[in-house]
């Protein structure tokens, strides 16, 4: 059973149930703890609980939200709470159970704007609450939450070491409050109570803890001062002082004006110290003959201290006997068990259910089929900063450089060699006489060209760059680059044909293979400098090509007759060179406005707009991976019936995803450095609103290219390169900020246009279709 944890808190109280649950095999993780900054961690909670719940991970235990408040002040309650709702859906989502300990009805802080409706919605959420009392369930009720499933397991003691009993002779009573001091907690009644003690009564005040609110902690020190009894001890005190604290006491005061649980009572009663409480519901499980309760406040309280002050030394030993017979017999080891059992029974009831709704989902080939290309993006990404990491580190600078120098330059080159034959197997290969001849003659088409072009390039174009003429010199090095050139074309062409047969889960697991083999050779090849790079890339890479042609020919059927190549080519080559002309021009934008940037602002801006520019480009896996699927689908069935789910689908999981972006913009650039966050936050703000335009424009180019508007597609591609490079220069010269919003601008406009288009041609086709009837 693994559960994760939320939020970690320097209370022993998570260590010591923890601790006994992980004695019954149950494995623990925090949440929240992937960076230094906590704002950062509360944006990428969503994140880490997909991935958390990929690992096998079925329960979140959540203790407090005060960890879920964002800097600044009031104003960020609203924010918050509209966030901590997202978590609390996501959490449903992904089909986690939610279990909440209600150490607290609210808040002792206000931490959201309504803190009573953010409970409302959490306890809507849960599938468990767990209480220490059963007053802390009625409290709940009476806001309105009342929680489908509840236990009631005590809170545990505290351990400590004997200590003498309270109430030695020759020195005066002594009082002890110790803790966090909270306005809740009613440290100001006790000084008001004990200050009204006649003075003739040999007694003494000892208040020990950290006080947060600086008012407060001024009261206390302007009362403190009017009477030389009190001893005020502001500040955090250490763990290994604490004992030799409660020695000094005799009698613990806890005048609490409310609380739902007080380990503060527990722990005063673990050092076998009696206690003073308020008569409040929910401390009516402390032993009766270990404490003296009061009511009318203030009043109740001066009168409970005068008593005490009487109490000979057999009456507080008989109180400490009575203190420490209580929290001796209910043990953490009980407490574990409760807890654990608790968290079966959420699994129990909820797994039929939650199973059957995550099959429903992912029987949805376009939700599944885009579920495992993102994983598949995911791991490419994952692996290649795995790659790259390891390079750097066991690999000269030098040879580091001209690695991405080539890999570059081999994306590039396997794009322009693949024309566009990629797109052709997505669109005709469900649907061809001849699926393997047309795969295969694809295939070899794509390598030889890609073979070619390395060539080329590498004798014309390497003498010109800085080291060429020494790489040319080379042939071995001429005949890896180019056969990974070949491989990567081959590669690219293969992955589509497998994403149009359904084959997603075959092409994750045969990048997976290719990412290990890459990673992995990376550390023997060491002694042959950038030739080892290249073969350990070149190696992960040549594995996946042949993995992905191994799982696509089985599923591709072989006809009787079959086409000559030169004659398939014919066929299809029209569609392809569109699609071709197409993405050359879809490259435009990506590949020439960081040049703009750096042409316009110099290269420091282009630093700061490049890594913007990165970070939010991560967003477009989202519509590009479903755009993907929703074309190979668009084969088979209605295109119609699978768009409106695709829209649906792209716009939940981008839309938060956006929404992490601009938020935590300034604090995800911090990663790479201040001057990346002062400089660049607001260009990353715009640049991830321009993803929710961008992704229309996805949709776009998906219905034109689904539906044989090749002329369209192209159009659509051209006018996108020339408004996005067109406007951005206009706009550069009035800062990176400036030059983002020319982006979404552009991005917006082609949208419009696309969508002009789309009625232009479906209106045309209708009413030739209506003239054709005529006839």
């Amino acid at each position: 059973m693994k559960v994760l944890v939320f939020p970690r808190d320097d209370n022993p109280y998570q260590d010591l149930l923890y601790g006994e649950l992980r004695g019954t095999g149950v494995r623990v993780h925090y949440l929240g703890e992937l960076t230094s900054s906590h704002t950062l961690n509360l944006l990428l909670l969503p994140a880490e609980l997909a991935v958390r719940r990929l690992a096998g991970v079925r329960i979140v235990h959540l203790h407090w939200v005060w960890k879920f408040a964002l800097p600044g002040g009031a104003r960020m309650r609203r924010p918050a709470q509209l966030w901590f709702a997202a978590v609390l859906g996501i959490v449903r989502l992904l089909g986690l159970r939610l279990v909440w300990t209600a150490h607290n009805v609210l808040p002792h802080r206000p931490v959201f704007a309504d803190d009573a409706a953010a409970r409302r919605t959490l306890v809507r959420q849960c599938d468990l609450v767990i209480a220490h009392h059963s007053a802390a369930l009625d409290r709940l009720a009476a806001l309105g939450a009342v929680p489908s499933r509840a236990a009631v397991i005590p809170h545990g003691p505290f351990p400590a070491p004997p200590l003498p009993p309270p109430g030695r002779s020759g020195k005066p009573r002594t009082f002890l409050f110790f803790g966090r001091i909270e306005p809740y907690k009613g440290v100001e009644d006790l000084l008001a109570a004990f200050t009204a003690l006649p003075g003739g009564l040999d007694v003494r005040l000892v208040i020990a803890g950290s006080c947060p609110d600086a008012a407060l902690a001024a009261r206390l020190e302007a009362s403190a001062a009017a009477d030389d009894r009190v001893d005020l001890r502001l500040g955090r005190v250490r763990d290994e002082d604490v004992a030799g604290l409660f020695a000094e006491g005799d009698v613990v005061v806890l005048p609490f004006r409310e609380i739902t649980t007080s380990g503060s009572a527990l722990l005063a009663l673990a050092h076998g110290r009696p206690l003073i409480v308020p008569a409040l519901p929910v401390l009516a499980g402390l032993p009766a003959a270990a404490l003296a309760g009061y009511r009318d406040g203030v009043t109740g309280l001066a009168a409970a201290l005068r008593a005490a002050a009487g109490w000979d030394a057999a009456t507080l030993a008989l109180m400490s006997e009575a203190a420490l017979e209580h929290v001796n017999g209910v043990g953490w080891t009980e407490i574990a068990r409760a807890t654990r059992n608790g968290y079966a029974t959420v699994l129990r009831d909820g797994g039929e259910r939650v199973g059957e709704r995550v099959r429903s989902l992912f029987r949805n080939v376009l939700i599944r089929g885009t579920f495992l290309l993102l994983a598949n993006t995911v791991l490419l990404a994952a692996g290649g900063f795995a790659f790259f990491t390891l390079a750097a580190r066991h690999y000269p600078v030098e040879a580091v450089g001209w690695l991405t120098a080539v890999t570059a330059s081999v994306n590039l080159l396997s794009t322009v060699a693949a024309l566009g034959l990629p797109t052709t197997l997505l669109r005709h290969l469900v649907k061809a006489d001849d699926p393997r001849r047309l795969a295969a003659v694809a295939v070899t088409a794509v390598g030889a060209i890609g073979g070619v072009l390395a060539l080329l390039s590498l004798l014309i174009l390497a003498p010109l760059l800085p080291g060429g003429p020494e790489l040319i010199r080379q042939p071995g090095t001429i005949t890896l680059i180019t056969v990974l050139v070949m491989v990567t074309a081959v590669g690219g062409t293969l992955d589509a044909g497998l994403v149009a047969v359904r084959g997603t889960a075959a092409l994750l697991a045969k990048n997976l293979a290719g990412t290990v083999l890459k990673v992995g050779a990376l550390l023997p090849l060491v002694p042959l400098g950038f030739t080892g790079l290249v073969l350990a890339y070149g190696g992960g890479a040549l594995l996946a090509c042949l993995l992905g042609g191994a799982a696509l020919w089985p599923r591709l059927r072989r006809a009787a007759d079959r086409a000559r190549p030169i004659e398939l080519l014919r066929r299809y080559l029209p569609f392809s060179a569109a699609g071709y002309l197409a993405t050359a021009l879809g490259m435009l934008p990506s590949t020439v406005v960081p040049l703009e940037v750096l042409a316009i602002r110099g290269p420091q801006a282009a630093a700061y707009f490049a890594i913007a520019f990165q970070v939010a480009a991560f967003l477009n896996f989202i519509p590009s991976a479903s755009a993907q699927v929703l074309f190979a689908e668009a084969q088979r069935i209605s295109l119609r019936r699978y768009l409106r789910k695709a829209v649906v689908g792209i716009y939940g999981l981008l839309v938060p995803a956006a929404a992490v972006i601009v938020v935590g913009a300034p604090y995800i650039l911090r990663v790479f450095g201040e001057g990346y966050s002062a400089q660049a936050a607001e260009t990353l703000r715009v640049l991830g609103l321009a993803s929710l335009v961008g992704a229309g424009n996805y949709l776009v180019d998906t219905i034109l290219i689904s539906r044989d508007r090749t002329g369209a597609y192209v159009f659509m591609n051209g006018a996108n390169a020339a408004l996005v490079l067109g406007l951005v220069a206009a706009l550069l010269p009035y800062g990176l900020t400036a030059a983002a919003l020319g982006w979404t601008i552009a991005q917006g406009l082609s949208l419009l246009l696309g969508v002009g288009v789309l009625i232009a041609n479906f209106a045309a086709g209708r009413s030739a279709e209506v003239s054709a009837a005529d006839r």
